[in-house]
Formats: C-alpha cells, structure tokens, sequence
C-alpha cells in the first residue's frame, strides 16, 4: 500500500501572534483543490465549545475546520468563523443522509437536499464551502434498488451545488464501497473524499476502502483517529513514540495519515494537545513501524457507531 511519507520540507515554520505555527502539507483533489492533510472537528461539542475550539485552533495554525448540520452547533461555528477571511481557511461540511433513521432527511431526497444543503451555508454564514459531504447512506442494504436510488438522487443534487459554485468539492462520509458503486451508475462527478473512521488497530485496509478509494483516485480522510483515546492503548506504540521523540498520540496520528495519505480529523481544547497534533508532519514512520502499526488489532472499527463500520454492502448500525 501506499504509506505516503510526507517530505519534511514541506513544513514551513511561521511566526504568528508570537507562537511558532506549523503549516501542514496538503493533498490536491481530483479537481485541483488543495486540501490541508488536518482538520480540527466540532463533532460532539455544544455551541460554546464549538465556538471556543474553533478559534483557538485558527490561532494555532489548523488551516481546516470540519463541520456537520447533525452536529447541532452551527450557532458556534458561525460566531468562531464571522469576520475572518473565508480563504484563510479550508472549511467542510455535511448535510444528514436521506432516509436514515432519525436523524436524516426524507424523501424526496433530491429537493431537501438542496435546501439542506443552502441552509448549511447560511447557518454557518459562508457563501460557499471548500468541501461539502453526506453525512451518511442509509442504513440499509445499498444494493437494494429503492436504497440505492436515494443516494443517486441525494449525490446528484450535491453534483447541481458544485456546478452552482456553492462547493469547491463533493464527497461523501461513511459509504463504503457498494454504496459507492451505486452512486458511480449514474454519476458526472466522481466523489472527491470519502471520509470514514479509521484508527490504528482497524488495518491497513478496512472494508477494502482504502484501496477502492486509491483505484478510483478518491482521498480517503479519517475520523476518530484516536478512537477517542482507546487507540492509545497499544503496547506497539510506546517503543516507535521514543524512538521518534514523540508521544503515543502523535505515532497514533501520523500512522494514520502516512498509511492514508490523506487527512485526518481531530479535536481537543486543550492547545498543548493541538499543537503536537499539528507537530505530526515533522516525522517519518519507517515500513518496518508502518508495518508493526498495521498488525494491531484493537480498537475494532465501530466507535462512533458502535457496530458499525464496513460490513458487506452497507454501514451497519446496531
């Protein structure tokens, strides 16, 4: 597999409010965007908390925030990104899948989806987004007709925004590969980023979407990459984190990203922890570590949704 070692001279260091501030690689999408390889996240957090971790991650340096309308906390959001430059930052967002139980949208999934989608930008006061995704399939079998029709008319109404401007790029979170396979039928748009969790002890290829994502020229980007803590259990780390001079979260991160390729996703209001979280591209991992990291085996996939994950044709949900 491809473990992307990124080159050290990408970091350029900078002087900011007089912190040292690291600038991240980024990755170009398959339409030319760029996107930074980290992103602060707001999952979980109530508006205030939205609102204080957004700001202070700006101010460290994360050059990416990652939001969604099921998080409940847009009235944050909004507070934390008002007056600032929209180009300063790299600003993703979900709208809720169509039918999932819930918390998702209702047919006709078409037409809620372009109002969804026009109230997230609205909600958080932006005239566009930089990467715009669904939030989930539904949880069903994709490959039944009536479920697979749903994503096609849901994924079509993101392909409308992005031809209107509204979205510099489109992807989805949580479809796993026959999901994807149902929106490829009648797609113009090929999914920029699927974004999934993804932590050590899952592998090198969960639910084989790292390689369909490689083969289709998709960015695969991890959320949970800690798994809320959990991954940092593991013996194997301790040893790879002295040799580096880094600690067992920032292996844990770097695994992740360097396996991938692609971004990742996390979250913390404590600015000590962000800035090492930032701090994860200054190292290399060695395929020898790359390849210890990928024998573990636990935390299993399924923090988020406990149960969850790629399991045959759907994401399941206990």
């Amino acid at each position: 597999r491809n473990k992307m070692a990124v080159p050290l001279l990408l970091l350029v260091v900078a002087s900011f409010s007089g912190q040292s501030m690291a600038y991240v690689p980024t990755r170009t999408l398959s339409n030319g965007v760029e996107m930074p390889l980290i992103a602060f996240g707001v999952g979980g957090y109530n508006s205030s908390a939205a609102e204080q971790g957004i700001s202070l991650a700006l101010s460290l340096g994360f050059p990416s925030v990652d939001t969604a309308k099921d998080y409940l906390n847009f009235e944050g959001v909004a507070k934390a990104l008002a007056g600032r430059n929209k180009s300063d930052y790299f600003l993703t967002s979900k709208v809720p899948g169509c039918g999932v139980p819930t918390q998702g949208l209702q047919p006709p999934c078409y037409e809620n989806t372009m109002k969804q989608a026009s109230g997230v930008l609205d909600s958080m006061g932006v005239d566009y987004v930089d990467l715009m995704l669904i939030h989930f399939p539904p949880i069903q079998s994709c490959s039944k007709p009536e479920v697979c029709e749903k994503m096609k008319a849901q994924w079509k109404a993101l392909e409308d925004l992005y031809a209107m401007k509204k979205f510099r790029a489109i992807g989805l979170s949580n479809y796993c590969p026959t999901c994807l396979e149902c929106i490829a039928q009648n797609s113009t748009v090929t999914p920029m980023v699927v974004q999934m969790e993804y932590h050590l002890g899952m592998g090198a290829d969960p639910g084989k979407m790292h390689s369909y994502c490689k083969t289709h020229g998709i960015l695969l980007e991890a959320y949970s990459p800690l798994a809320h803590g959990k991954a940092l259990d593991d013996s194997v780390l301790a040893p790879i984190a002295t040799a580096h001079n880094m600690s067992t979260a920032q292996v844990a991160l770097r695994y992740v990203t360097q396996g991938t390729g692609g971004p990742l996703v996390t979250r913390s209001l404590n600015p000590k922890h962000l800035q090492e979280d930032l701090a994860i591209f200054s190292f290399n991992l060695t395929d020898a570590e790359m390849s210890s990291l990928d024998g573990t085996n636990s935390p299993a996939c399924g923090i988020e949704a406990p149960g969850g994950c790629c399991k045959d044709d759907l994401y399941y949900v206990e």
